[in-house]
C-alpha cells in the first residue's frame, strides 16, 4: 500500500515527527481511557490547568469524568519502578472549557512523562527533549526554566507561612515588586533582597549563576539548574514561573514559538504529585498544547516539519 504523505495535515505530521523524536529517546507509547472517575480530578483540582471538568453518570452509577489532564491518569494508574526509569509519551485528547468560556472543547495534547530513578541526567534530557520538540516547528522558540528549590529556600528564610507564602509567590509571578517589598518588611532583609532581585533576572546565564550565589540562594538548586541548562540553546532563566508546590519541586519550565498566541509547552519535576497519590517514585515530563499550534501548523502543511 502507498502511502502519500501529503495527505496528512500540519497537526498530523507534527505528531509523527514527534513520535519519531521522542521514540529515539527510548519513550514508548502510553495509552489510556478517555474517561476516569471524576473524583481523581476533582481532589486535585488546582493541578488542572482548569478547574471545570465534563462529568457524566455511568451505568453502574459510578460519577466519571472526560479526562481533562493526562499526567493524573499515568500516575495513578502505574506504579513504582524506582531506580529503573519508565519513559512514556502519549497523544491523547483531553477536554477543557475553551479560552473565552461557554463551551467545552475537544483538545489533542502530546507529552512525555518520565518516572522511576529520575535524576539530574533525566532532566536534563526532558528539558533538551522540549527544546527539540519545539524546534520541529520553528528555529524561533525559547524555553524558560526555573528551579522551585531557590524560591521555597528564600521563603523559609523570611519565615512566610500560610497565605502570605502564596501571596508573595502571586507577587513573584506576576513580577511586582512594590507588593513583594511591602509583604516581605520585617522579614530576613537578605532573603528579601533575593526575592527581589529574582524578578530582573534574565539573560546571560553565565552572568547569573554567580549572582544567585552571591544572593545566597540554595546552593544545590542552584547546581543543579546550573547542569540542566548547560549547552541549551534558545533557553533563559525566569524565575516567576511559580507552580502549584502542592505537587511541583524543583526544576519548572515553559515553552514559546513565536507567533503562537500563548505558552505552547509547559513541564517540570511532579515529585508531589507523586506522594499526594501514594507513590514513591520521582518524576518529571512536559506537555504539548497543540490548540496553541493551530495557525503554525495550518501553514507547514506544505512540508516544514
Amino acid at each position: 500500500m502507498n502511502f502519500n504523505e501529503s495527505l496528512l495535515t500540519g497537526e498530523e505530521r507534527y505528531l509523527f515527527a514527534l513520535r519519531a523524536l521522542w521514540h529515539s529517546h527510548g519513550f514508548r507509547q502510553f495509552r489510556m481511557s478517555k474517561f476516569e472517575e471524576y473524583d481523581l480530578y476533582a481532589r486535585n483540582k488546582d493541578f488542572l490547568i482548569s478547574g471545570s471538568i465534563l462529568s457524566f453518570t455511568d451505568l453502574n452509577g459510578r460519577l466519571m469524568a472526560l479526562k481533562p489532564d493526562v499526567t493524573l491518569s499515568i500516575v495513578r494508574g502505574g506504579r513504582d519502578t524506582s531506580p529503573e526509569l519508565r519513559k512514556l509519551y502519549y497523544n491523547e485528547n483531553v477536554y477543557r472549557p475553551a479560552a473565552h468560556g461557554g463551551t467545552f472543547r475537544e483538545l489533542t495534547q502530546a507529552g512525555v512523562e518520565c518516572l522511576g530513578g529520575v535524576g539530574t541526567e533525566q532532566i536534563a534530557e526532558t528539558l533538551s527533549l522540549a527544546g527539540q520538540s519545539l524546534a520541529l516547528i520553528s528555529e524561533n522558540f525559547r524555553l524558560t526554566v526555573s528551579h522551585l528549590g531557590i524560591l521555597t529556600s528564600l521563603l523559609d528564610r523570611l519565615g512566610a507561612q500560610g497565605q502570605k507564602r502564596e501571596d508573595i509567590l502571586r507577587c513573584v509571578a506576576r513580577k511586582n515588586p512594590h507588593e513583594l517589598a511591602a509583604l516581605c518588611a520585617g522579614g530576613d532583609q537578605g532573603a528579601a533582597q533575593a526575592l527581589q532581585t529574582l524578578l530582573t533576572v534574565s539573560g546571560d546565564s553565565s552572568e547569573t549563576f554567580p549572582l544567585l550565589r552571591e544572593l545566597g540562594c540554595d546552593p544545590d538548586a542552584v547546581t543543579v539548574l546550573e547542569r540542566v541548562t548547560a549547552g541549551l540553546a534558545h533557553t533563559r532563566l525566569d524565575f516567576s514561573i511559580v507552580s502549584n508546590l502542592k505537587y511541583y519541586n524543583g526544576i519548572v519550565f515553559e515553552g514559546f514559538i513565536d507567533g503562537a498566541p500563548g505558552r505552547v509547552l509547559s513541564g517540570g519535576q511532579y515529585d508531589q504529585l507523586m506522594r499526594k497519590l501514594g507513590r514513591s517514585d520521582r518524576a518529571v515530563g512536559f506537555a504539548i498544547f497543540l490548540d496553541q499550534l493551530e495557525r503554525l501548523l495550518e501553514e507547514s502543511e506544505v512540508g516544514t516539519i
